[in-house]
């Protein structure tokens, strides 16, 4: 299992220094929360990406995909009942997947659960199929690149909480490129045995965010990880995990080193 370190944590910083310290305290990748480099990705160049890409190399930082998709820009949201939202919401899918080739990535985790969630009169049923629509395009693009697009469950939202049912949605689509992905944090929020939901779905998960109940990162909350990374070392998993935490206590760069040194001593 290889460890990553999601960037927004220390958006504050230079992208060089950000690399700087994440190769310093021992990560090997780095996933790109795209709304920390521009409001819309087509802002970015070819020269602009190429720089993202050649200075987390500098570092020895593989860059591992997107997440936090549409954060921005604003409007997008890929369910709404209003097609020509949905058919712009599907462009810029296809903008991100083009970045994310751009920049070295191999995933991309589809979170932003405000901008999945349900609008009546539609029902989280009809939304999730909604949802498999508007990622056709960039289901496409994923093909011709060889990324993964991932569903990620969020108790946030009212389409796709559980893991159960981004596995389902998986299963519909039948899309070599459409997996699914463990978030620790969300996973904790529908079972207390995280362990045994891992087990039950291990084909299907093709990616890992590590973050604590309380919103920390692992190591800062009552979380016990063992278990945890027992179970995907049990399954044979030898993806990327990447630290999700959403809150920075006690702050970035001491998360970002005693975090990693935490899941290390496990």
């Amino acid at each position: 299992m290889r460890y990553a370190l999601c960037n927004e944590v220390v958006r504050h910083l230079r992208w060089a220094d950000a690399c700087a310290l994440f190769a310093d305290a021992g990560y090997e990748g780095v996933e790109l929360a795209p709304f920390t480099f521009a409001e819309r990705v087509e802002q970015l160049d070819a020269e602009a990406r190429a720089s993202i890409r050649r200075i987390a190399h500098q570092h020895g930082l593989q860059i591992v995909g997107l997440h936090m998709l549409l954060w921005s820009p604003p409007g997008m949201h890929a369910t709404h009942p209003d097609p020509a939202i949905r058919r712009a919401t599907a462009e810029y899918l296809v903008a991100l997947v083009h970045f994310c080739a751009d920049v070295g990535g191999q995933v991309m985790v589809f979170g932003s659960p405000k901008q999945r969630e349900a609008i009546p009169p539609l029902t989280p049923h009809e939304a999730a199929q909604l949802w498999l629509d508007t990622l056709q395009p960039a289901l496409r693009a994923c093909e011709q690149y060889g990324i993964l697009m991932l569903l990620e469950p969020l108790p946030e939202t009212n389409v796709v909480q559980r893991l159960e049912e981004a596995v389902a949605l998986v299963r519909q689509a039948n899309h070599p490129n459409l997996r699914t992905m463990l978030d620790v944090k969300s996973a904790l929020a529908e079972s207390n045995d995280v362990p045994a939901l891992i087990r039950q779905y291990a084909p299907y998960i093709a990616h890992v965010h590590l973050n604590d109940s309380n919103l920390r990162a692992p190591g800062f909350g009552d979380t016990n990880f063992a278990p945890i990374i027992a179970a995907l070392r049990a399954i044979g998993y030898t993806g990327w995990a990447s630290l999700e935490p959403f809150d920075y206590y006690p702050d970035p760069e001491t998360l970002a080193r005693e975090s990693l040194r935490y899941l290390r001593s496990l």
